[in-house]
């Protein structure tokens, strides 16, 4: 019963991806804002350096890879990431959805490839003018489990929910975001079983034998980030940012306390966006996590590649 649930869950959300396509493809009038206006504000991007994504509102596609080096597990992870967002009332609102899938380079083992968390999400624009030299922004979004088949997939098998608060200004050739919010498990940790593939929920199952503890406990994940932006022109920026995140492995957090789980996670970056067209924007940047001791960090450096397409106009 449950791997028939996800499948025919993920057949829903990939559906609806490809509904929002067309629809992004057939109606440019929902567009507001994407770059032929001429508010600085309206042409200044907002490209998030950690993600690759918009921070306000737009009607547009972004594929997102990303290059781990050197993770925790011997292996370099590969992950592209595809994320669609249709707008609408004029640019105050949203709806998105985004699909991952990791490539994982290992030593020393099979090379091996997985399909992520998949999430569906909104964005609000509540109070200021679009035309302002800021904004202020109310982001969530849900994912949904990634099933129990670990061969195919990845992420967690449980719901999350994610909530941020963003707020931006823009002044003359700089521009500054804040963004706060998190993480929160929508499911309780199922204990491993005996019988844990037959599709039978374990608070409903009789078990055999009393199970093991979980290895990990979800919590509750705090997300801080801030970057700062300096246009060379409209159409090329310059940005860097850090970012905080408590617990230090996520909603995934490990029972040992010890050296190898600290207590937060702290990552800095740097890099560029171009806009070469009214309607395209590229952005690269390099992502260096601040814990440097070998026996923890969670990988070397990373890189982050953006490629966005906007559609419709004013």
């Amino acid at each position: 019963m449950r791997p028939m649930f996800y499948k025919k869950t993920l057949q829903r959300v990939l559906l609806f991806v490809l509904l929002l396509f067309v629809v992004i493809l057939n109606f440019p009038l929902f567009s507001h804002h994407t770059g032929s206006s001429d508010s600085p504000n309206a042409t200044a991007r907002f490209v998030d350096p950690f993600t690759g994504k918009r921070e306000k509102p737009a009607n547009y596609l972004v594929i997102t890879q990303d290059y781990y080096q050197s993770t925790r597990e011997n292996s370099h992870l590969f992950t592209t990431t595809a994320f669609a967002e249709l707008n609408f009332f004029d640019g105050r609102f949203a709806l998105n959805a985004s699909v991952p899938w990791n490539y994982y380079q290992q030593r020393g083992r099979e090379d091996a490839a997985r399909i992520g968390k998949t999430y569906l999400g909104f964005k609000y624009q509540p109070f200021f003018d679009l035309d302002k030299p800021y904004f202020f922004v109310i982001e969530g979004s849900v994912g949904f489990p990634s099933g129990p088949d670990t061969d195919r997939f990845t992420g967690g098998n449980y719901y999350t929910g994610s909530g941020f608060i963003k707020l931006g200004y823009l002044y003359e050739k700089w521009s500054f975001v804040t963004k706060i919010g998190g993480l929160n498990p929508l499911s309780r940790p199922q204990p491993n079983n005996l019988q844990d593939n037959d599709g039978i929920p374990f608070y409903l199952r009789k078990p055999s034998a009393t199970p093991p503890e979980p290895e990990y406990e979800f919590k509750k994940t705090t997300l801080i980030s801030a970057y700062v932006t300096y246009y060379l022109k409209p159409e090329i920026s310059l940005f860097t940012g850090v970012l905080y995140r408590n617990p230090y492995n996520g909603v995934d957090y490990s029972k040992e306390k010890d050296k190898a789980n600290p207590s937060y996670f702290t990552e800095a970056s740097a890099g560029f966006s171009w806009n070469f067209s009214e309607k395209y924007n590229m952005s690269l940047a390099y992502r260096y996590p601040l814990q440097r001791d070998r026996e923890y960090r969670l990988y070397q450096s990373a890189w982050t590649l953006a490629f966005s397409m906007e559609w419709g106009s004013d």
